[in-house]
C-alpha cells in the first residue's frame, strides 16, 4: 500500500469543547489507551473537560495539541509535548481514535503535518516521540517517515499484565524530508 493520504480532507484543529465527549470515549477505550501510554482509565467526563481548559491554557507553553478531522469529522489527536524552548525539542504523540477513519492514512497524515509544523513553523531542532516496542505499525509509520531509533527502557510499560519494552525514537530537522503537499492543510506557510 503505497497511496498518499487524503489531504483535502484531513486537518489539524484546535481541540473544541463539543470534542468532549469523544474525546473521553477515546480516554476510556482500552485499546487506545494501552498503545499511547495515556490515561489509565477510568476517565471522568469532567477530567476531560478539565484535560481540554489544561490544552487551551498551555497551548505553545509546554505543547501544541490539535483534534486531527477528516471531512470535517473529529478522527483523533496529534501534539506535541514537553515542548522546550530553550533546547528547541518536543515530544511527539499522536492516536487515530476513529475506527472508521483508520484506514485513511490519517496518522501519517497528521504526524507530517505536525512535523512540518514543528520544524518549518515553530523552528524546533529535535522532535522525539515514545513507542510501545510491541507497536510494530506505528514503529513502520515512524521508520518510514524517517524516525531514527535511539534506545529503549526494558520493561518499562505494563499492558494487560506484561512488561513491555518502551523505545525512543527522534528525528533531527536536518532530517526532515517529507514536507506535506501543497493541497495540504498546513498549519504553516510554505517557506
Amino acid at each position: 500500500m503505497n497511496r498518499e493520504p487524503e489531504w483535502a480532507s484531513i486537518a489539524l484543529t484546535p481541540i473544541q469543547a463539543d470534542d468532549l465527549d469523544q474525546l473521553n470515549a477515546w480516554q476510556n477505550d482500552a485499546e487506545i489507551r494501552d498503545l499511547i501510554m495515556g490515561f489509565r482509565g477510568p476517565v471522568r467526563l469532567e477530567t476531560t473537560a478539565e484535560w481540554i481548559r489544561g490544552v487551551a491554557e498551555q497551548n505553545l507553553k509546554t505543547r501544541a495539541v490539535f483534534a486531527i478531522r477528516f471531512r470535517g469529522a473529529l478522527a483523533g489527536v496529534a501534539q506535541l509535548h514537553m515542548l522546550d524552548w530553550v533546547q528547541r525539542t518536543a515530544l511527539l504523540g499522536v492516536y487515530v481514535g476513529s475506527p472508521d477513519a483508520r484506514g485513511a492514512r490519517l496518522g501519517e497524515a497528521a504526524v507530517r503535518l505536525l512535523l512540518d509544523y514543528a520544524f518549518g513553523g515553530l523552528d524546533l531542532h529535535r522532535v522525539g516521540l515514545e513507542v510501545v516496542a510491541s507497536n510494530a505499525a506505528a514503529k513502520r509509520l515512524y521508520a518510514r517517515l524517517g524516525f531514527v531509533r535511539e534506545g529503549v527502557m526494558r520493561q518499562a510499560y505494563q499492558r494487560g499484565g506484561v512488561r513491555e519494552d518502551i523505545e525512543y525514537h527522534g528525528m533531527l530537522r536536518s532530517e526532515w524530508t517529507q514536507t506535506p503537499p501543497a493541497v495540504a492543510r498546513r498549519l504553516t506557510c510554505p517557506a
